[in-house]
């Protein structure tokens, strides 16, 4: 499957891209980077780590392993994935050269329209394919909450061209927008492929999806009580965070099944995914315990726990699982500078996810060290290395001369 083959090292070629550019923020708190613009990068950074990998990856993904061959080979899904990576590029560079400003909100906006119209289309057809039970709820249900997620942005819009001083709708449209990209799209789009690769069906299987798809609207209300909403918000919380649970345990009755199946995966990629899998199971715990009275609004308040939260489901689950389906399908390469290149970006999620955690707990407890700052830059360099590695290794499978030197000297001497 050549298409989804280039699609792949086109992914991981902006994972480096963002990877690099969380290195550059690293740098810039560490030392004087002037011609760095700290707030301009950091914009650009999440976004194109959003559409240039994440969403590039999962749509890809979804398109050419849940659909036949006589609909994935449309034209549109190639002309969307297209439309997806440039408007990434162009909110990179954007955001690089103006922060929030006309061309940038103008590629955030076609951005946005054009997810409606692939979750249009790929609804249509995810219905008419032979796909299981639970991978159609959870790939329809990831799409749609795509979609929501909008909300967030243009609720943004309005703010600053009003220039409304609700600060407290202003956090409420970037909350809202994180969880349903986070806990919607993200996640179900993950467990839609996980459970159509392992061909995994059955009631338990179909219970968790439905707990799932649901758990993301109720639990939405948990980021709603760091301003001591009013009580239906407070009960609304409590069915999410209950949710979350009930849901986690029903993935936990899930495993066994999970766990006979993955028997027959690649002994990396079953590793990495079992990582990828440890990294759902913290999130859902931790989002269920905001609920907690004394500890939601330290959490609220607490910037490395909300950093740390964010890295461990974007790295830690989202992106290491795409890695993971990447290697068991042969879009990774397993060579060893691939393997090298892989674990060392593993080693960049653990030591960043235990620097920003005792980050959060030294503020709670009005500690802290420099060392911190200094092993989050060690982190941030072997997320940039790792990544870099395994995209320049997938580039030379796709035989581009220039990174391959044999092609390359045999150009020259016919010259």
């Amino acid at each position: 499957m050549k298409a989804l083959e280039r699609w792949a090292s086109i992914a991981l070629v902006n994972l480096g891209i963002v990877a690099m550019l969380g290195f550059i923020m690293r740098s810039k708190l560490m030392f004087s980077m002037p011609a760095v613009n700290f707030k301009h990068t950091l914009h650009a950074h999440s976004h194109f780590a959003f559409g240039g990998w994440v969403t590039l990856a999962l749509m890809a993904l979804m398109i050419y392993q849940m659909l036949p061959e006589r609909l994935y080979n449309k034209p549109v899904y190639r002309w969307l994935l297209s439309g997806i990576l440039l408007n990434a590029v162009g909110m990179l560079l954007s955001f690089l050269y103006q922060g929030y400003a006309l061309f940038s909100i103008a590629f955030s906006v076609i951005f946005i329209l054009v997810t409606y119209i692939f979750s249009f289309v790929f609804i249509k057809d995810i219905v008419k394919a032979n796909a299981n039970r639970s991978t159609r709820l959870l790939a329809i249900c990831s799409v749609v909450y795509l979609v929501l997620s909008s909300a967030g942005p243009f609720t943004l819009g309005y703010l600053l061209a009003t220039k409304s001083p609700n600060a407290i709708l202003y956090k409420d449209a970037i909350y809202t927008y994180l969880h349903l990209q986070y806990s919607g799209f993200f996640t179900l789009a993950v467990f839609a492929l996980l459970i159509n690769k392992l061909v995994t069906n059955n009631r338990t299987t179909q219970i968790f999806a439905g707990l799932l798809s649901f758990s993301v609207v109720p639990s939405m209300f948990i980021s709603y009580l760091w301003h001591y909403p009013a009580l239906w918000i407070n009960i609304i919380a409590m069915i999410g965070s209950l949710s979350l649970a009930v849901c986690t345990f029903w993935f936990f009755l899930m495993l066994p099944q999970l766990r006979l199946q993955a028997t027959q995966l690649k002994p990396v990629a079953r590793k990495i995914a079992i990582i990828s899998m440890a990294a759902f199971v913290l999130k859902m715990i931790f989002q269920s315990l905001t609920i907690i009275p004394s500890l939601g609004p330290l959490v609220f308040a607490n910037r490395p726990v909300i950093i740390g939260f964010l890295h461990l489901v974007l790295l830690g689950f989202v992106s290491l699982y795409i890695l993971a389906h990447f290697i068991e399908i042969n879009l990774l390469s397993l060579n060893r500078t691939a393997q090298f290149g892989l674990w060392l970006f593993v080693s960049g999620i653990l030591l960043n996810e235990i620097a920003l955690m005792a980050q959060g707990l030294g503020f709670m407890f009005m500690l802290s060290s420099a060392i911190m700052y200094w092993l989050l830059w060690i982190a941030a360099i072997c997320l940039m290395a790792g990544a870099m590695v395994m995209a320049a290794n997938n580039l030379r499978r796709l035989k581009i001369p220039f990174l391959n030197y044999k092609t390359t000297t045999k150009s020259f001497s016919q010259l």
